[in-house]
């Protein structure tokens, strides 16, 4: 299954309108609050140069990138931990995702209604944060309730919903506590809501002084930002590629989007390549050489016998005269992100 990624944000953030240019998916967008009630899921490819010019080489017959689900997550507003807005539904729709993209309004457009009624999206991303500490911290109060100490694991996953419990109320999300891996892995269950990663997409459109006030701010916080005008961009796909240039339009490298969502969720790139088809692959990028063919059918990690692999950037290097150094891997070959692999494998 696809890393799922959620769209979060106040009302008439641009979330809706990001799904449909993301996803090529209608949906609706409308000028109201709570126009997604149901949350919209769709499918992306990620962005990646590489794999473009490796089926170019190749001439392979079909090209097909790795690809993460996205869900668009209806508009959270103030009191969402409270059931405000069907906030409570909302939160639990973001409990399922993998990495919370949370989406901040930035441009200017008085048309079209915010619920706060000013444009600022540092204050819009205080309140969503906020509402995700609440909700977490209510989870956590109803766990402490019923949880009974029968033994020393019990006791310590008390200790350290105590621990989470009393950081919380100092605003201090889970994701920011240095835990233990025990620590981590007693709460991996809950499912925080603050132990999600982050990205922040400021989407913008005539709104400069917003987008440098919020750059500062995320950098202060350590958080990835990527700036994108959803409608402009919207709007250029339908203009020509020498239209664009008439204009001076700079298409966005949507690349660089894709390699910050791998750095959050510790993933990599490999690639298999041939004449039948180029493909690439994400995986954690703890995985070894038999876990990540699993990735491709599970008759091949069953039956793994040999890994064949080069890199990407070895590949690029190498003269088409000269022979390009494959290396033959075993099974607990940890996969390096680019490598291009061919897997060798037999009946079991």
């Amino acid at each position: 299954m696809p890393y799922k990624i959620g769209l979060v944000g106040l009302p008439n953030v641009g979330k809706s309108s990001l799904f449909h240019f993301l996803t090529k998916k209608d949906v609706i967008i409308e000028n109201y609050p709570f126009a997604t009630i149901k949350p919209n899921i769709g499918i992306v490819p990620l962005a990646d140069p590489r794999l473009e010019k490796l089926s170019k080489y190749w001439k392979s017959k079909k090209t097909t990138p790795s690809a993460i689900e996205i869900v668009d997550i209806a508009g959270l507003v103030r009191g969402a931990s409270q059931g405000s807005g069907l906030g409570n539904e909302f939160l639990s729709h973001i409990r399922e995702v993998d990495l919370i993209y949370q989406v901040l309004r930035c441009f200017p457009e008085e048309e079209i209604i915010h619920v706060e009624k000013s444009v600022d999206p540092i204050r819009d991303f205080e309140i969503i944060q906020l509402e995700l500490i609440l909700a977490d911290l209510q989870q956590i109060e109803r766990k402490l309730k019923k949880l009974k100490v029968r033994d020393e694991k019990t006791q310590k996953e008390k200790e350290v919903l105590q621990l989470i419990h009393k950081n919380l109320e100092k605003e201090i999300p889970v994701s920011q506590l240095d835990l233990s891996e025990e620590e981590k892995e007693l709460i991996k269950g809950y499912n925080f809501l603050t132990n999600k990663p982050i990205l922040l997409l400021a989407n913008h459109g005539g709104g400069e002084k917003e987008i440098l006030e919020l750059r500062k701010y995320a950098e202060k916080k350590g958080l990835p930002l990527f700036p994108l005008a959803v409608k402009w961009e919207g709007e250029m796909e339908e203009l020509s590629t020498e239209e664009k240039k008439e204009i001076g339009w700079e298409t966005t490298d949507f690349s660089l989007l894709t390699e910050k969502i791998k750095e959050l969720l510790n993933l990599k790139t490999f690639f298999t390549t041939g004449r039948d088809e180029t493909k690439s692959w994400l995986a954690k990028k703890i995985m070894n050489a038999r876990e990540c063919a699993g990735l491709i059918h599970s008759d091949i990690q069953k039956g793994f016998q040999q890994l064949e692999v080069y890199n990407y950037t070895d590949w690029l290097q190498f003269p088409p005269h000269e022979s390009l150094k494959i290396r033959k891997e075993r099974a607990d070959y940890l996969i390096q992100e680019g490598d291009i692999c061919y897997f060798r494998f037999g009946k079991n």
